[in-house]
């Protein structure tokens, strides 16, 4: 059940926080002017991902790399706007307003975080069990259950994020806001720089890479920090001075002052346990998974007269298969094949553009990527964006696969 909960609970859970953080902000009411347009933009942010993963899910022409690369840098100039206004309504004394926050922002930020989130969050589960070999296996329903427990927690951690927030003084919420939305922004820099990169609209200086690898490689972390920013607002809920029950109350008051008491430290109690699970989770969860995959044997193959050639024979199963080419300068490159349908063939490198070449396993049925443990949706293998392999030349003649070496000379950097 960990696969299936684990990628669905971190993706929800980086969307669902802050926001639930900058719903508190927006306003304390229903009827507050920020909180229109703060659920204006959960709407349209909403249906435009469920709108983004159906044309996904039937065609394969969505860029996902650039995609994604928009949609972050829209998210990361909302939130910038956000913390602005906000620390300039805060110095103001505007903040507990309705117009404490630019409402523009408030609506840009939830569509443009659940467009980048919320492909996947529809994607993962709908591919999982689309390639389920039947809804009546226990692997079926391990999956539902493992997705539905994984946006189950993520959402009930929002829920209780929120309520603690608006438990708290606005000031307080704006600071652990900031940290929250520093760490989201972060994690959103190194991901569009990587897009820069990749594309060539930035030069792959060796500082640069230097730089970027490390990041690239621990895009975990901004998660785990922001969920450890939320984590801060039990401890500012349990600091605060309890409110004394006024001598003139009657022991009616009294008891009501009490309870409502008692009413914050449960929920700052639920938050505290929500965000704890969902670091578990996504931490020795994990590594509990990691530890027990491992990659198959990868073939070894060589080139004659510049071509690597692979009998489709040995590919035709349906399952996937790894082989490996050794480089001019000695470094193996890896490369997957598998048979999509009819003649159609997925091949790619044995690494992603997002998670380097930590390698793909398959697991019934499914492609699998080893370090996001995300599936792959097999049609759209030999195909950029994502956490697709990254799509290798070939072409099927004579009865083989036939790979140019000049494409995998070219890829030997990424290993």
């Amino acid at each position: 059940m960990l696969p299936y909960l684990i990628p669905l609970l971190q993706n929800l859970a980086a969307a669902c926080i802050p926001l639930a953080l900058l719903l508190a902000l927006a306003g304390r009411r229903p009827g507050d002017r920020g909180t229109k347009w703060f659920w204006r933009g959960v709407v349209f942010g909403s249906m435009g991902a469920l709108a983004v993963a159906l044309v996904e899910w039937y065609t394969v022409w969505i860029n996902r790399e650039l995609y994604e690369a928009g949609t972050q840098s829209m998210a990361w100039a909302g939130e910038l706007l956000v913390l602005l206004g906000g620390w300039l309504a805060y110095r103001r004394g505007k903040l507990n307003t309705a117009s404490g926050l630019p409402a523009g922002a408030v609506f840009l930020v939830p569509a443009a975080l659940l467009l980048f989130r919320g492909p996947d969050v529809f994607l993962v589960p709908a591919n999982g069990l689309a390639m389920a070999t039947t809804w009546a296996s226990s692997e079926a329903w391990l999956q539902a259950a493992g997705y539905l427990l994984g946006a189950g927690l993520a959402l009930l951690t929002a829920l209780a994020v929120l309520r603690v927030a608006r438990f708290l003084p606005a000031g307080a919420v704006l600071g652990v806001a900031t940290a929250a939305f520093l760490a989201v922004m972060a994690q959103q820099t190194v991901g569009v720089v990587q897009v820069l990169l990749a594309r060539g609209l930035l030069p792959m200086k060796r500082v640069v890479l230097a730089l970027m690898i490390p990041l690239i490689n621990s895009l975990d972390w901004f998660f785990y920090a922001l969920a450890a920013s939320a984590l801060v607002l039990p401890v500012a809920l349990v600091c605060r001075r309890p409110a004394k029950a006024e001598p003139h109350l009657n022991p009616a008051q009294r008891r009501k002052v009490r309870a409502a008491g008692r009413h914050r430290l449960r929920w700052g109690a639920a938050v505290s346990a929500a965000l704890l699970c969902v670091l578990l989770a996504t931490t020795a969860g994990k590594a509990y998974i990691a530890q027990k995959v491992e990659l198959s044997p990868a073939v070894p193959v060589t080139a004659e007269r510049d071509e690597v050639r692979i009998p489709l024979a040995t590919v035709d199963d349906g399952h996937l298969h790894r082989f490996v080419y050794a480089a001019s300068n000695g470094t193996a490159v890896r490369f997957i094949i598998i048979k999509k349908s009819g003649s159609a063939y997925g091949v790619g490198l044995d690494a992603c553009d997002i998670c380097g070449p930590t390698g793909y396993y398959e697991r019934e049925g499914q492609v699998i990527c080893k370090l996001c443990d995300v599936v792959m949706n097999k049609a759209t293998i030999g195909f950029a964006g994502g956490c697709n392999p990254v799509p290798l030349a070939h072409k099927v003649a004579g009865g083989n696969l036939v790979v140019p070496a000049a494409a995998l000379e070219k890829e030997k950097e990424r290993f």
